[in-house]
């Protein structure tokens, strides 16, 4: 009986357009919609299990960098950026663009707010004011953006607070309370990012430029940085997604001083051996996707699950079918037995074998095992790169990624999380309730006076 084939490793092949849209349901259990989602999908392609693991595997790995999102009936005291004149050279009421940044303590200014009107119908009345935050909410506070929480709604939360404390905004109490439960604030852009592990005997440069390669193979539309950074889709207004080494861009930049501790090793050691892998996800995204359709994205639906999903679809659109070539690492080294391991690396360093060997019969002993092992013959001319091809699916792959240290995520001081239990209550306190009961239904909306914020 001939045996079924394997299934290939989810995220490669796997048909996943509809994953998010099934989650839709809003099971009252999350590992039934998650499996339902998998069974209506990829069931004929794809290992459940599997899933599931590299499911809990993204959950744990996502790290959420840039944030942007939109508040309606919100404004805030930013300095004027321009002002539309009337015919007669008087300025238009409430026409003003005004721009602004949040200041960190470190003096870091990582977070923009602008002002501006929206066109209305007739229905709706006068013109309203949104209000526009974008930024990096973890460089902000932690210093750095190697690393960062997964939970959205508790970013958000901090970013908009970020803001007040630069530029005091004018927002209800109701908008406060939905604003700490997630249920506020559209967003309107995200980056997910994960590190990747770079195999030993494997340069972070060669990794990025064949994944580069393999795009350009595959008609992809993308731009290089040669051996640093690689962009697929740098254009597009939906998503796009970037690969490159974030170590050479702190030194770059000079943006990584923080205090010598066990942290800052951790956080050092994982720039050295991975690469970051960042997903950018726009509005538009959200507007055209099965599971936003109809509605806002909200923090409070963009869950640690469903930014799993996301990169998990993510990275099923990557174009992937490539080989790069690495030189046989330490752990590859020291499977091989001895003798046999220093003969192997003296010809992998292009050094002459037979010099290290006591005879013509041990060198020919040696090169039998070397060949039935290996299939090299240690009399050839070794090449420049010992071609030892691995699929590049198998590197860009949730198998392969690498979480935060529990060093790094125990250290408040590069690790930054809010208890949003704690701001729910805080806001429920100020307004003298006892239970929340607010849910998505729009409600009455009276901006307040100067001396009553955030």
């Amino acid at each position: 009986m001939k045996e079924k084939p394997q299934a290939p490793a989810y995220g490669f092949g796997a048909r996943t357009t509809k994953i998010l849209s099934t989650m839709a349901g809003r099971s009252k259990s999350p590992q039934t919609a998650a499996n339902r989602a998998m069974s209506n999908t990829v069931s004929n392609t794809v290992n459940q299990s599997d899933m599931q693991l590299h499911h809990a595997k993204l959950m744990e790995c996502t790290n959420i960098d840039t944030v942007g999102v939109e508040l309606a009936h919100a404004d805030a005291s930013l300095p004027r950026a321009f002002t539309v004149m009337g015919p007669h050279g008087e300025p238009i009421p409430d026409s003003h663009w005004g721009r602004g940044r949040a200041e960190s303590d470190f003096g870091a200014k990582t977070i923009r707010v602008w002002a501006r009107g929206r066109k209305t119908k007739k229905s709706e009345g006068a013109k309203q004011r949104l209000l526009y935050i974008e930024g990096s909410p973890a460089y902000h506070y932690q210093g750095h953006n190697v690393v960062s929480s997964n939970d959205l709604t508790m970013l958000t939360h901090e970013m908009v607070k970020a803001v007040h404390e630069t530029h005091p905004l004018n927002l209800h109490r109701d908008l406060r309370l939905l604003l700490a439960r997630g249920r506020y604030a559209e967003v309107t852009r995200l980056d997910v990012a994960v590190l990747v592990r770079v195999p030993d005997g494997m340069s972070k440069a060669a990794l990025v430029n064949a994944v580069a390669l393999a795009n350009v193979m595959a008609g992809g539309n993308m731009s290089l940085y040669a051996n640093e950074a690689t962009y697929g889709d740098p254009s597009s207004q939906m998503q796009a997604w970037k690969l490159y080494d974030k170590f050479l861009e702190l030194l770059r930049t000079g943006k990584f001083e923080l205090p010598d501790s066990a942290a800052k090793e951790a956080l050092t050691d994982l720039c050295n051996r991975t690469l970051r892998l960042e997903f950018v996800y726009r509005k538009k995204f959200f507007q055209n996707h099965a599971f936003f359709k109809g509605r806002p994205a909200y923090p409070a639906h963009l869950t640690p699950d469903v930014i799993a999903w996301m990169v998990m679809e993510s990275l099923n659109r990557l174009h992937l079918k490539g080989r790069v070539h690495r030189r046989y690492g330490m752990d590859e080294l020291m499977s091989i037995p001895l003798p046999y391991r220093s003969t192997f690396a003296h010809w992998q360093n292009r050094l002459e074998v037979r010099q290290f060997l006591e005879s013509d019969a041990e060198f020919k002993k040696h090169q039998r095992y070397l060949r039935g092992r290996l299939g090299i013959n240690i009399e050839d001319e070794p090449p420049s790169v010992i071609v030892e091809p691995v699929e590049l699916y198998d590197i860009l792959h949730p198998r392969n990624f690498v979480p935060a240290p529990d060093v790094v995520k125990t250290n408040p001081t590069v690790f930054h999380q809010a208890c949003m239990k704690a701001a729910v209550r805080h806001q429920m306190d100020k307004m003298g309730r006892n239970s929340v009961g607010v849910g998505m239904a729009p409600i009455p909306v009276q901006f307040v006076d100067d001396d009553e914020r955030v």
